[in-house]
């Protein structure tokens, strides 16, 4: 599948660029940013399927400013909603077409004891789940009332996501490298997950004999955030790196310490059983073997 021609949307994003660098030197994948096309806007968006016609999109754009977003509700909808919509009546519209969309565990409301599977009731707490859930929904309807049975999606919920950009790993070795005072949340859970795997999957995904639908794509185990804090502080001494602060001294606080705009699920943690039956693989890559080596190549770069 991988001969035909690729659009990739969301180009700078941290999966984005981990797309970027497992195709590098590819010539049949083409990758757009925010600027080359803004989502918000229809217009541009047909624009920009018809200029490129593309086989195969892979929807690594999303709009992931989770505070901002419950003022912004609608340039949320748009980017998160619409455009997944417009790049699902696309790809329906050719044959053997394939959307490859990612998601969240935002679209959860995370009350659940245990681990979400896909068919459990989805109840986002936020405006960003709640964009990104309409998101999925409207593909699963473009798809529902269609006839083109050669086409395909798959929607790829995740969760913690780290990479080449901001995220938590990095936030949490530049705090120990100013402070030595740092708190973080312990009572959320979830499962942190490398975007370069991510991209992985996905392609690994959309080339097997999958059906179409919604599958977890996240690594095998889970943590809190303060255990993932003491985790990455302690991979970094042990590397050597010089911090005004020990794993054992990050201090737990509950979240209700740390009040933010949209509220966040406690339970973020994602079963990926589905996922693993598709593809045939027993097992997934552990987070602490990718976080490990993540923070060993933030470290010797």
């Amino acid at each position: 599948m991988l001969y035909k021609k690729i659009l990739v949307f969301g180009k700078n994003g941290q999966l984005g660029r981990a797309f970027q660098e497992y195709f590098a030197n590819r010539n049949n994948i083409v990758f757009i940013s925010r600027d080359e096309c803004d989502l918000t806007d229809p217009k541009q968006i047909s624009e920009c399927l018809q200029k490129f016609q593309p086989n195969i999109i892979v929807n690594a754009s999303a709009y992931t400013a989770v505070d901002q977003a419950e003022k912004d509700i609608e340039t949320s909808q748009k980017v998160n909603a619409l455009a997944p919509k417009m790049m699902a009546e696309y790809i329906q519209s050719i044959s053997n077409g394939v959307l490859l969309h990612y998601s969240t565990d935002y679209v959860f409301d995370g009350s659940k004891n245990s681990t979400y599977i896909e068919t459990d009731q989805t109840n986002p707490l936020g405006q960003y789940g709640k964009s990104k859930l309409s998101g999925e929904q409207a593909i699963q309807s473009v798809f529902e009332d269609h006839s083109n049975t050669s086409a395909k999606y798959y929607i790829l919920r995740t969760s913690w996501v780290y990479g080449d950009g901001g995220n938590f790993i990095k936030t949490m070795l530049r705090l120990a490298q100013e402070r030595d005072q740092i708190k973080v949340i312990s009572d959320q859970y979830g499962v942190p997950t490398s975007a370069k795997w991510l991209a992985q999957i996905g392609i690994k995904t959309i080339s097997s004999e999958a059906s179409s639908g919604i599958y977890h794509a996240v690594v095998d185990g889970e943590i809190s955030w303060h255990s993932l804090a003491k985790y990455v502080i302690k991979t970094a001494r042990d590397e050597g790196i010089k911090l005004k602060i020990l794993p054992e001294a990050i201090q737990a606080i509950p979240a209700t310490d740390y009040p933010l705009p949209a509220p966040r699920p406690y339970n973020s943690r994602m079963n990926n059983q589905k996922l693993k039956d598709a593809l045939k693989q027993e097992a997934f890559p552990k987070w602490q073997d990718q976080v490990q080596a993540y923070v060993k190549k933030l470290i010797t770069n």
